[in-house]
């Protein structure tokens, strides 16, 4: 019975401790393309495989692309995801979150892509997210090569009261043989962010715009992009077909018919040129020296022609 009594709080105690079990290295894994919490633009470049690893306070995705270059090295996004919950009680590994500096930025290109001189860009873009900066180099006369980089997160003291809770912070390279400066920058504008946390306190994106003052009210024409006012839609538009230009032709002067002198006759031009003119055939008027047809007078015709001398 004593030893019963022992044994007793023995097994309450390693029921308590007990949990579920984990597999080592289990931070980090490979997952499918479907988990990919940034998308590329349709039509652009594939995912070729996922490497994801979770933190105590976020997640990290590293998403590599199709990839036709030369250059060493994966086509790859790097996405980060702050203010994720914990998944094991005792981990104590936070993703350190950096602010975008110029250098660190510069640091991170020496990194991805050792050798390669980088150019940053003096201007200011955004995409449907917000700003974002872009460098460009060139290793080799048919290679071009992109770093971006773009960080979401909530102005501090901007209501409402969770400001500032969760960020998103995303690098890109790619390389590409052949590919323009425009190529590779529609990446920026294309991608598109499907992933979250699933917590109502969580916005790096901060609140909606204003609704424009022009919905909803008469007045205020809202018209399809590149559209005006009276102007076709761009099916029903004639397309303008290029065609060959034409030859000018100089206007030929007409001749005007002339009477010849002492007779009653009348020239009528001829519709042969003076340069194909052949033998007239049989029953056809001669041809005057004037160059035209001479056509008989009506005193010439019936009785009176064997008496009209003149006649031809």
């Amino acid at each position: 019975m004593r030893s019963a009594f022992l044994i007793a709080p023995l097994l309450m105690m390693l029921s308590a401790c007990a949990g579920e079990p984990t597999r080592m290295g289990a931070s980090t894994k490979l997952v499918e393309a479907e988990e990919a919490i940034l998308m590329p633009p349709p039509g652009s470049f594939s995912v070729a495989g996922i490497t994801q690893k979770r933190f105590s306070n976020g997640l990290q995705q590293e998403i590599f692309l199709s990839t036709t270059s030369a250059v060493p090295g994966q086509n790859v996004v790097q996405m980060r995801l702050y203010g994720t919950r914990n998944d094991l009680r005792y981990r104590d590994d936070h993703l350190r979150f950096r602010t975008v500096t110029e250098a660190g930025i510069d640091a991170e290109m020496r990194g991805t892509l050792p050798g390669i001189p980088m150019k940053r860009s003096p201007y200011l873009v955004q995409n449907d997210y917000g700003a974002f900066g872009y460098a460009f180099g060139r290793p080799s006369p048919t290679e071009l090569c992109m770093y971006a980089w773009q960080q979401l997160r909530t102005p501090e003291g901007e209501k409402p009261p969770f400001a500032g809770f969760g960020a998103v912070q995303i690098r890109v390279r790619i390389c590409e043989t052949g590919a323009s400066e425009r190529k590779l920058l529609a990446f920026m504008y294309g991608y598109s962010i499907i992933g979250a946390v699933d917590d109502m306190r969580w916005n790096p994106y901060g609140p909606p715009g204003p609704v424009s003052d022009r919905l909803g009210h008469s007045g205020n024409p809202i018209y399809p992009p590149e559209m005006t006012v009276g102007a076709e839609p761009d099916a029903a538009r004639p397309v303008a077909v290029a065609r060959p230009a034409r030859r000018a032709v100089q206007p030929v002067a007409e001749p005007v018919p002339t009477a010849l002198p002492g007779a009653d006759r009348v020239v009528v031009p001829s519709p042969v040129r003076a340069s194909s003119v052949t033998q007239p055939a049989a029953n056809v008027a001669p041809a005057s020296s004037a160059g035209g047809t001479i056509v008989p007078s009506p005193a010439c015709v019936g009785a009176n022609a064997a008496t009209a001398g003149a006649c031809p």
